[in-house]
């Protein structure tokens, strides 16, 4: 997802820029990361394409229910897209004629991949394993509504509210789901 809002470039990764290890003994080392360098993996009409398509998943697709949920500060729509997806994972067996036997139920999942304006992107998978499976019936549109309760704490940080925000806005979804 960062590829296709990048335009086609994929950013560089780095979480820690330096480590340092014994400190004022003759043991005393240093480490420094190189400095990451983009590249370009896909081509920017490629990546304006899905962007559209990712788009049109939320305006018209298995995503409706972000539709319009993210706004900034001034009330205008902040762009989202994704792609959904459900899987209801059996293992099935066959009969020689090919009918089937039997299906025994392995995992259920419900993901959405998205973005929202240029900012932000990401993934969120609901996800079942084991014996109970069969007790859970959820599909794609769980964790588009978890994202769509969750607009409130991304819209704060969105255009550089402190953190704290967010986590208020998380704890009072909290709560009030869990009252309901």
């Amino acid at each position: 997802m960062g590829i296709i809002l990048n335009d086609g470039v994929r950013m560089p990764r780095l979480t820690v820029q330096r480590l340092q290890f014994a400190s004022n003994t003759p043991y005393e080392t240093d480490f420094e990361a190189n400095t990451p360098k983009t590249e370009r993996v896909m081509d920017p009409a490629v990546a304006k394409a899905l962007r559209a398509v990712l788009a049109s998943v939320v305006q018209n697709g298995t995503a409706t229910r972000v539709r319009n949920t993210f706004a900034d500060r001034r009330g205008a729509p902040i762009d989202i897209g994704g792609k959904t997806g459900s899987g209801d994972n059996r293992f099935k067996t066959f009969s020689r004629g090919g009918g089937l036997r039997s299906a025994r139920a392995v995992s259920r999942t419900g993901t959405f991949v998205f973005y929202i304006g240029d900012r932000y992107f990401g993934v969120m998978t609901a996800y079942v394993s084991g014996d109970k499976t069969d007790q859970y019936s959820f599909t794609s549109a769980l964790p588009v509504a978890v994202l769509k309760l969750l607009a409130p704490a991304i819209e704060a940080v969105y255009e550089g509210s402190p953190i704290d925000n967010s986590r208020k806005h998380v704890a009072e979804i909290a709560s009030t789901t869990s009252s309901q």
